[in-house]
């Protein structure tokens, strides 16, 4: 990822595992980045179906379960404590590793996530349009 330390916009395709309690998931999907100011991902589980759609802004984190229908929106300094990353910077700065790998991993609490990259675009402006369907529930952080 040569242009990881001067870039506007990134967009990628991913894949990867995420680890959680329950067990360990593999996913593909896209990421796209604007420099400190919004990561967009979109991530499919199985059959190439999306499945959580998030937008990370230095405000906010909304992500859409598309699968349990439910939504979260809340501020990034809240989040922020459950994943142990304190700003929108630091954050993208994970997921571009050191800029010489095709891919990153990273510990968020107790989440662990392998993510490799492909078809990388850089200086593309792009958006990901989030919408929340109006019979989704609402999630909370769990305490």
């Amino acid at each position: 990822m040569a242009h990881a330390a001067n870039y506007e916009w990134m967009s990628a395709k991913i894949n990867g595992e995420l680890t959680v309690e329950s067990g360990e998931f593999p996913f593909s999907g896209t990421l796209r980045m604007r420099r400190d100011s919004t990561i967009w991902i979109s991530a499919s589980a199985m059959m190439g179906i999306e499945s959580i759609r998030t937008r990370i802004t230095q405000d906010s984190i909304i992500v859409v379960n598309r699968v349990e229908q439910s939504y979260l929106a809340e501020p990034f300094s809240e989040v922020a404590e459950t994943i142990s990353t304190p700003s929108l910077q630091e954050l993208q700065a994970m997921l571009l590793g050191d800029g010489t790998s095709d891919h990153v991993e990273m510990q968020f609490g107790p989440y662990k996530a392998k993510i490799r990259y492909a078809d990388i675009h850089w200086d593309e402006p792009t958006t990901f349009p989030i919408k929340i369907n109006q019979k989704y529930e609402r999630m909370k952080l769990k305490p």
